[in-house]
């Protein structure tokens, strides 16, 4: 497994929602040097990283977007380039400098986690409704090569694809799926209002629509130690 695909793996499990109970997080953050796991909402301009990423994490908060249409819920949660630092940097040894490094090589692109969900379902969002074997393949190989192509980031009159993708397919174990996918920074203004689209083709739901306002997703807590 390379190093880029562990490190997303992570991000689908903190940024998930409800699949990640306070338990696991708190293993995550006990591997950074805090046992510090609460998922309160910080309004303190300066915070560590432990507390960061509990507030980028918080279901209720502004990063995270929720539609519920039928029987499916659909969960956007922007993932900010520290919080992608700290992850990548939770099991070594390592000081402020070379955080502040990891995060700005992170700060190139936008990334997003993505999960669709059934509500009150069992199995494998994947053979949801499944009609034939074929079926099911197909979705398999629409999730993790064609998906990204529904998927797109709209400001203004430009419309935008993902530089980066990735579907996690954990089969039976939940009744949902993850994907995290990022927009390159060069290519949208983060200041000011933009919407992530997901058309969706295989529960035909049609297009899913999430809206961040201006400055939304530059508005975040400093963070001030390790």
């Amino acid at each position: 497994m390379t190093k880029a695909l562990y490190i997303l793996i992570s991000v689908a499990c903190i940024f998930a929602g409800s699949s990640c109970n306070r338990e696991e997080l708190s293993e995550t953050f006990k591997a950074n040097g805090s046992e510090n796991a609460d998922l309160k909402n910080y309004t303190a301009e300066n915070i560590n990283t432990t507390e960061f990423v509990s507030w980028c994490a918080d279901e209720e908060h502004k990063l995270n977007k929720v539609k519920v249409i039928s029987e499916m819920r659909y969960n956007l949660s922007y993932i900010p380039a520290q919080a992608m630092a700290v992850l990548e940097l939770r099991t070594e040894e390592h000081d402020f400098s070379k955080f502040k490094t990891v995060s700005e090589n992170y700060s190139l692109m936008s990334y997003f986690n993505f999960r669709i969900q059934i509500i009150n379902g069992k199995g494998e969002l994947l053979k949801h409704q499944l009609s034939s074997p074929a079926q099911y393949e197909a979705r398999v190989k629409y999730f993790s090569f064609e998906m990204e192509k529904d998927i797109c980031l709209v400001q203004g009159k430009d419309t935008i694809y993902p530089g980066l993708f990735q579907f996690e397919r954990i089969f039976e174990v939940a009744p949902y799926a993850t994907v995290i996918f990022a927009f390159d920074n060069k290519m949208f203004n983060k200041n000011e209002e933009f919407t992530i689209v997901y058309n969706d083709k295989v529960f035909e739901k049609g297009f899913i629509k999430f809206n961040y306002k201006n400055k939304q997703l530059i508005n975040l807590p400093n963070i001030t130690e390790l």
